[in-house]
This record gives structure tokens, C-alpha cells and sequence, in this order.
């Protein structure tokens, strides 16, 4: 949001404007009357309140102003709320203090006399400045924070993003040391790597990968020709985050610049030293990974109070809390600085503002559309309309209807015929035939039934679009026990790939109960329990189901599906579904 209300991403035109006041609490004590002006906002000193300082925040928010005014839909401002999150996180970013919106919050990081349970002290003695009750502003800070703020939301977008999400992750991570030793060095480590991941262009090397996994590998390769072994080796090397340690490494070395060493090191107890930073750099990694991995502590000797900043832990440098959190920062603001600056830029920034979250329309509002449709699109299109026909048809649910889809079936029929093979045919005809079912006569289509009657046979091979076309028209499938059950295997083992039509959890339990009744035929009666069992697991919140499962007898009767999952037909019921005009 820090980018967005600076109108990089906007056209020329008029603006709204929403003016953002908020106190933020904080150590920081500015004189009277001073007020720092930054390219996104005020900051004034105002009364302070129970011995925290506090400064009032003025933020002025941009957005586009649409020619037609305001109305319903148009998006004018946010709340502000993430604009003042992002304003404080960045202050006690650059200036090493506590900065937040949340009195509360700043009272226990400031005040707090004891420490929380299973931490040997307050963060005031884990982290110099940051946590000291009373930090005193000094000549040139405020410059230098106007700075800092023009040259970060200068950058290229994908860079600020990268920035930001880094200066969280510091700042939650300075907040943890009230809390959770473990968790707040983890976050250290990872504000660093979360930029190395992301920006160090690496490209990774058949020498990266785990020399024990490499070693099987090259055995296995030993008689292929040269070029199929650099394939196999590429292909697992596309696959694999591989080096991840010696990356973080060699991106935190690349920006260490050398006022790390000289003018930021004045005043720090014991900073670490250049040969000694990269030992520590691979042990900070270590101790994040088997936090993240194993749940293991902190070394102990990192744990007491105070301010050098490097330990040694079993003969290795390790850096301290103080000294890791002086070399995280220092990385961040090199990143920042080094990034390229650019006045605009093309971006899609209303994907990004607050509260604006991508959801799936319900399936009336798209399913007939014609944009985008064709064979490659059809299982999407099917799934939504089984999803219509389960709960208008099957379930009986109030309201429920399916939707018009002669715009798309006006396609099928002149685009099915054009496709060679079975796979690329069925998801059309199944949404052809289906649709054909259960409308009425004045919805057919010119073609039908010819059309079907022509590519019929598409339908005999064992299929979930030809399954699901009998099952729910109460045609018996011809199919023997072992392709049910081979058709079962592959459905779930694939249901969530492209290219496969999810039927929903109706009628994939309804899948499972049909292959346990064939199994109970066959005599199969322990895989025809496992399969209800499968149908139950599938499909949890079917109380019906659940019951029925609870109350299966020693002698297993007739599986009956429809019995089990589905409601009784009402008596009064007219037609099972009408469609409704196509969105």
C-alpha cells in the first residue's frame, strides 16, 4: 500500500483523497514542534501517554476517481489500516525502535519489568535501542527516514515487495524476543533469506545437490549417452531448492558492504569479523533449520542477557541476538539501496489493495459463458454443472436450478465433431447429454440427439464423465469389477490435475458406495467395507453417511447409494429442474 498511494501505478486523471490520522507508540522522543515530513506521510510529537512517547501520524491516501463518480462498486479508499501498519514497521525499521499502533503491545516490549516464562530476560537486553525506554531523536534522523522511505517505494515492484515483506519479518522478529527466544531468531534469519530466495538469481548446479543423493544418481547414469544424463540431472535440478544454505550465505556476504565493519560497528560489544561472518552466517542457518524442522532451541549460550555479538558454540562463532539483528538490518537497507529505482510502472495494484480477495463466482454467473470455452476448458465447465445438477436434481436443495447452456452446447456441436480422440470428446458430450436430460424440449439443441447418438460409443470406456452420465441417469454401467476399481484408483490418485473432472463430494462418494456394492456382489465383503469407509473419509460431513457406516451389519445388505446419500423425493415434486436463463 506504501507503492499504491504514491499513484506510480496510475494513469493521469483525478484522484480521490482520504486523509489518516493515527497515534503511534513508541520510544522515540521528538522536540516539540519538529515535524518530519516523508513522501508518504507526517509525523508530529503529541502528548505522551503513561511514559510512552507517542507521535501522530498523518497519511493521505490516493486512489483513482472513476469519470462516472461514485456508486456501488467503486472502490474509493481502505480503512488505512495497512497503510499505518506498514508506516510503523518501516520507522522502527530505520531507526532501531519500537514503533507501533498498539499501545498495549509497546507497554510489554518498553515497560514489561520481568520476562515472559522460559526467557531469562527483558528484550532490552537482548537488543540495544530498540527496547530502551527512551530513545532521543538526533540531528539528521528525520533526513535520513525521508530518505530511506523515497529510495524504498522507488523501487521496481517486485523489489518493494521483497523489501517489505524483509522489514516485517525483522520487526515481528525483534517483537518475539518478549515471547519466544526461538521463534525471533528464526525470523532474523529468515527476513534474510526470504531475499535471498527471491533476488539472488541463482542458478543452481549439478554440484549443489546433496552429494549422498548426487552419488546414487550419477551410479544410475553411468551407461546413459551424455545428453540423456544432463536431462535426467536438469529435470531433478528444476525440481529441487538445492544449496539453500550456501545461498543464504552467499547473498548475506554479497551485502555486507564495508561500513558493517567500520562506522556501524563503533559502539557494538565484540562485532563479529569479516572471516569469522561467513562460519556464523552457516550457523544462524543451522540453528533456524532445526527450529523450523525439529523444534529445537536456541543454543543456551545465546540465551543470556547482554549485548556481544557473537558466541562461541562448540568452537564455532555464532552470532548473537544483538549481532544478528544489526547484520539482518544492515543486509535489508543494502538491498534497498542497491535496487534499481523507477518513476513508473505498469502494475495491476488492485489486486494487491486490502481486503480484495479472488474468489470463485458460483457457477451460474460463468458456466455458459462462451469466452474461453473449448475442449481443454470443458471439465471445468462440466464439474460446475454436476455441481448444479447435484444440488438442484439430486439434493432438491430450495432455489436450486441449472443454467441455460445452449451458448456453449451451440459450440459443442460444431467443435466435437473436429476432435480426434475420446479424452479430448467427453467432457462436451457428458455436458451435452446431461444438459439434454434434464431440460426441457423447447431447450434442445439443433444437433440432438443425433449429435449423441453419432460419438455413443465414446461412452462405453471406463470413465468418470462417463460414469458420473449413468450413474446419474440410472443407466447400469457394463463395466467389470477390476476397470470400477481401476477407474476409482485413478480418479482419486488424480482428481486435482488439469486436465480431470472433479465430480464433488456427492458423487465421488457416490463413486465409492457403487464400486463397494459391485464388491459386495463379488463376494468381497471386507473391500466393500473399506469402501464405504473410503466414501465417509471422502465425504465427512454427510451425517447420513456417517450413520449408515455406524450401523452396518455383520451381513452386509444391498449398498443402494441413492438410499444413503441422497434426501427423499418430494411426493409433489413437478420437474426436476428448469433451467434458467445463461448469465
Amino acid at each position: 500500500m506504501l507503492q499504491i498511494i504514491t499513484e506510480k501505478f496510475f494513469p493521469p486523471g483525478e484522484r480521490y483523497e482520504t486523509l489518516h490520522r493515527a497515534i503511534l507508540y513508541t520510544n522515540y522522543r521528538v522536540m516539540r514542534g519538529e515535524k518530519i515530513i516523508t513522501p508518504i506521510g507526517y509525523l508530529l510529537p503529541s502528548t505522551g501517554l503513561h511514559s510512552l512517547a507517542t507521535l501522530t501520524c498523518e497519511m493521505l491516501e490516493k486512489q483513482e476517481k472513476y469519470p462516472d463518480g461514485p456508486k456501488l462498486g467503486v472502490f474509493v479508499a481502505t480503512t488505512g489500516d495497512d497503510l499505518l501498519n506498514d508506516f510503523a514497521a518501516v520507522i522502527s525499521f530505520f531507526l532501531n525502535v519500537t514503533c507501533t499502533p498498539d499501545p498495549d503491545l509497546t507497554r510489554r516490549l518498553l515497560l514489561a519489568e520481568r520476562p515472559s516464562l522460559g526467557i531469562e530476560a527483558v528484550p532490552s537486553r537482548f537488543i540495544r535501542r530498540m527496547f530502551d525506554k527512551d530513545v532521543h531523536a538526533r540531528d539528521g534522523e528525520a533526513a535520513a527516514l525521508t530518505a530511506f522511505i523515497k529510495q524504498l517505494i522507488g523501487l521496481e515492484r517486485e523489489t518493494f515487495v521483497g523489501a517489505m515483506r524483509a522489514i516485517r519479518q525483522f520487526v515481528i522478529g525483534s517483537h518475539r524476543l518478549a515471547d519466544d527466544l526461538n521463534l525471533a531468531y528464526t525470523l532474523f534469519v529468515t527476513s534474510i533469506e526470504s531475499l535471498a530466495q527471491g533476488f539472488d538469481g541463482h542458478v543452481a548446479e549439478w554440484s549443489d545437490y546433496d552429494p549422498r543423493k548426487r552419488k546414487k544418481i550419477d551410479g544410475a547414469l553411468k551407461d546413459a549417452s551424455d545428453e540423456v544424463a544432463a536431462g535426467v540431472r536438469d529435470a531433478i535440478l528444476s525440481n529441487e531448492h538445492v544449496a539453500l544454505a550456501r545461498r543464504f550465505r552467499d547473498f548475506a556476504m554479497a551485502h555486507v558492504a564495508p561500513s558493517f565493519f567500520r562506522v556501524e560497528a563503533a559502539g557494538a560489544q565484540g562485532p563479529i569479523s569479516g572471516p569469522d561472518l561467513p562460519i556464523a552466517l552457516q550457523q544462524a542457518y543451522s540453528i533456524r533449520s532445526s527450529y523450523v524442522h525439529l523444534l529445537r532451541d536456541v543454543p543456551r549460550q545465546l540465551t543470556i542477557s547482554g549485548f556481544p555479538e557473537a558466541t562461541e558454540v562448540d568452537d564455532r562463532k555464532t552470532l548473537s541476538f544483538a549481532g544478528l539483528s544489526r547484520l539482518s538490518r544492515h543486509i535489508i537497507m543494502q538491498f534497498i539501496a542497491r535496487g534499481r529505482i523507477v518513476e513508473r510502472e505498469a502494475f495491476d495494484y488492485r489486486r494487491e489493495l486490502p481486503g480484495i480477495v479472488t474468489v470463485k463466482l458460483s457457477p451460474e454467473y460463468w458456466v455458459a459463458s462462451t469466452g474461453g470455452f473449448d475442449h481443454k476448458t470443458a471439465p471445468v465447465r462440466l464439474a460446475a454443472f454436476l455441481e448444479q445438477i447435484t444440488a438442484a436434481v439430486l439434493q432438491h436443495q430450495k432455489d436450486a436450478k441449472l443454467t441455460d447452456l445452449g451458448p456453449i452446447l451451440t459450440m459443442v456441436e460444431h467443435s466435437v465433431s473436429g476432435l480426434r480422440k475420446p479424452s479430448q470428446r467427453l467432457p462436451m458430450l457428458t455436458l451435452y447429454f446431461l444438459f439434454h436430460q434434464f431440460a426441457g424440449p423447447e431447450f434442445s439443441c439443433k444437433q440432438w440427439p443425433a449429435l449423441f447418438e453419432k460419438h455413443k460409443a465414446d461412452f462405453d470406456a471406463p470413465t468418470v464423465e462417463s460414469f458420473v452420465a449413468h450413474l446419474i441417469t440410472g443407466n447400469r454401467v457394463e463395466w467389470t469389477l477390476e476397470q470400477l476399481e481401476e477407474l476409482h484408483k485413478t480418479y482419486f490418485k488424480t482428481r486435482h490435475t488439469a486436465s480431470v473432472t472433479k465430480i464433488g463430494l456427492l458423487l465421488e462418494a457416490a463413486l465409492s458406495l457403487y464400486v463397494a456394492e459391485v464388491n459386495r456382489l463379488a463376494g468381497n465383503n471386507a473391500r466393500a467395507r473399506a469402501l464405504v469407509a473410503f466414501a465417509v473419509d471422502s465425504h465427512p460431513g454427510h451425517a447420513a453417511l456417517r450413520t449408515y457406516e455406524a450401523s452396518l451389519p455383520a451381513e452386509l445388505a444391498e449398498i443402494n447409494w441413492t438410499g444413503i446419500l441422497l434426501p427423499p423425493r418430494p411426493s409433489s415434486e413437478g420437474p426436476s429442474a428448469d433451467p434458467v436463463p445463461a448469465a
